[in-house]
């Protein structure tokens, strides 16, 4: 008799010891999950300030360089771009004074019937690429840019069209 309430008492103090250990691994699951939530709100808040200032430098760069008055001089390629575009943007110079063909970033439009151009808007498309919307002179065309590095460098235009 003392043998089955030794053997029912042990069972009690493993069944609880489980129970415990459960709960344990619950609340750890419960860290586990709310570390994950929060690292994905981290990595969704980076994201959006990535973004945000990857749209301001594209909109800035259009705003002085496409669409404005101010040279495409090789400390602005620096400042903007990868050595990878720069080179495209040296190769795609037509003239022989040396330069960058900062049209790349436009639609080629150049008899339209207002003398407008400016940035309608920039949307993020994920992977670090963003399609700008501009009007080129009464042409609305699109640019696709990716972009690269903490110092948001433009890296390549990938595709353009004009509606």
């Amino acid at each position: 008799m003392k043998r089955i309430v030794f053997i029912a008492a042990a069972a009690i103090v493993v069944s609880c010891g489980n129970k415990q250990q459960v709960q344990q691994e619950e609340n750890d699951s419960t860290i586990v999950a709310t570390d994950s939530i929060e690292l994905v709100k981290e990595n969704v808040e980076d994201q959006n300030a990535f973004d945000n200032m990857a749209i301001g430098k594209i909109k800035e760069f259009y705003q002085k360089y496409v669409f404005g008055v101010e040279g495409l001089t090789d400390e602005v390629v620096n400042k903007y771009c990868t050595k990878k575009l720069a080179k495209k943007l040296a190769d795609d110079y037509d003239y022989d004074d040396g330069g960058y063909a900062v049209w790349d970033f436009r639609s080629g439009n150049q008899d339209g019937e207002e003398d407008t151009q400016e940035v309608i808007s920039v949307e993020p498309l994920g992977n670090n690429t963003y399609n700008v919307k501009y009007n080129d002179m009464g042409a609305i065309g699109n640019c696709v840019i990716s972009v690269i590095g903490d110092e948001i460098l433009f890296d390549e235009i990938i595709s353009k069209s004009t509606n």
